[in-house]
């Protein structure tokens, strides 16, 4: 359990988190509640100089099962809806803008596809009047452009051939690093697909021994995407090769709800689960941060021989500078064995257990790299951080 953590609980319960991504300053989440009645968007904001959690709430007409923030505007974020009881298919998605003066919500759009579960936002896109978005329909990807509020449909993707017999699409990912490919989850399957044509890029029958129900992109790998199931395992692909995963993390003794890459530091990786905890873990085998470890230790070596050389030609010379010279190797050779004990190298860094239920979500905070909040479907979020031997560990401090 880690002790640098602040819990705010919402009256409902809640399945969805995002972080407000254009908050560059402040920790902003954004949190969604499914009650029966009554329900409501939380913004909360996380001022950690005064360790508290301020929330603002808005009234939502119905429950809310997907929540993403505008990349651009922090007072634009979709909700995917419907009303209590209704049937997956009557799921909308409707664009909002915040008016934090009255706290009440503006209705900007509601997109024309019904059974939306989850929309994206391009994560490539900057402009601030114009931005791409996906919506993820059960058997359908539906690529559009929103203009001033306006959606647009550019390109409408059928993903299942068969919806009676394939599974139905359960989450998706759009890649960081090409704006024209998604990433999808299928039942067990991992796919690719191409925006542009509408074929499949890459797919991997059977990734998992049950349906994978979380998956995200590494934002500083490419071809690297992290996956989560029903068999409590949490895989890392490389998609160019996808006869086995890179990596295989254990942890997590039912189902995984969520996976989420550190945007900066892409060796740290957040899991949540069905087993109420949330994992932090290192991957830095896997992680563009897994080269510093050999360029350190060529360094060392190269700096152990260039030492170990000049040590020889000064004792040739005389024993006095053999001793001084034989007193800083030892030094350099004590600062080796520090560092190489106190680099980063895989496991599981820490178990964060102050949820009493499913934990639904998890999101990295835009503002702070360090900073990170949960959700359980009890309505309580719990905002963590880094311990701080694990990232003076990766600052190499």
């Amino acid at each position: 359990m880690a002790d640098n953590s602040w819990v705010f609980g919402l009256k409902h319960q809640a399945r969805c988190l995002t972080g407000v991504t254009a908050s560059t300053e402040k920790s902003k989440f954004l949190v969604g509640t499914v009650g029966t009645k009554n329900n409501v968007v939380c913004l909360l904001d996380f001022d950690e100089e005064k360790s508290e959690i301020i929330p603002t709430l808005f009234d939502h007409p119905n429950e809310i099962w997907d929540i993403v923030s505008c990349p651009s505007d922090e007072s634009l974020f979709f909700t995917c809806h419907s009303p209590v009881g209704a049937d997956p298919s009557e799921k909308k998605a409707t664009l909002w803008k915040q008016d934090i003066d009255n706290t009440s919500l503006k209705q900007v759009t509601t997109l024309k596809p019904s059974g939306i579960f989850k929309v994206l936002w391009d994560p490539t896109e900057e402009q601030q009047d114009a931005s791409r978005i996906i919506a993820l329909g059960h058997s359908n990807i539906y690529l559009s452009t929103m203009n001033d509020g306006t959606e647009k449909q550019q390109a409408t993707i059928k993903v299942l051939s068969n919806e009676e017999e394939d599974p139905w699409l359960q989450n998706a990912a759009w890649n960081p690093h090409n704006k024209e490919s998604i990433v999808t989850t299928a039942g067990r399957d991992l796919a690719g697909w191409d925006l542009r044509s509408g074929k499949n890029e890459f797919n991997r029958k059977m990734a998992h021994q049950s349906t994978i129900r979380a998956v995200d992109c590494n934002a500083n790998k490419p071809y690297h995407v992290a996956t989560g199931g029903d068999d409590a395992k949490v895989r890392i692909w490389d998609v160019r090769q996808l006869d086995e995963p890179v990596m295989m993390v254990e942890g997590h003794t039912h189902w995984i709800w969520s996976v989420a890459f550190n945007k900066f530091h892409d060796q740290l990786l957040l899991t949540s689960g069905s087993d109420t905890v949330v994992n932090l873990h290192n991957v830095v085998s896997v992680s563009s941060a897994s080269y510093l470890g050999h360029s350190s230790e060529s360094s060392n070596n190269s700096t152990s021989s260039r030492s170990s050389s000049q040590s020889n030609d000064n004792d040739s010379s005389n024993n006095k500078s053999s001793n001084g010279s034989h007193n800083d190797n030892s030094d350099g050779q004590q600062d080796d064995n520090y560092w190489n004990s106190h680099k980063p190298t895989d496991g599981l860094i820490c178990t964060y257990d102050q949820h009493e239920d499913s934990v639904y979500s998890v999101a990295w905070s835009p503002a702070d790299t360090w900073t990170f909040a949960s959700l359980s479907y009890a309505g309580r979020v719990v905002i963590s951080q880094v311990p701080m031997t694990e990232k003076f560990k990766i600052l190499g401090v």
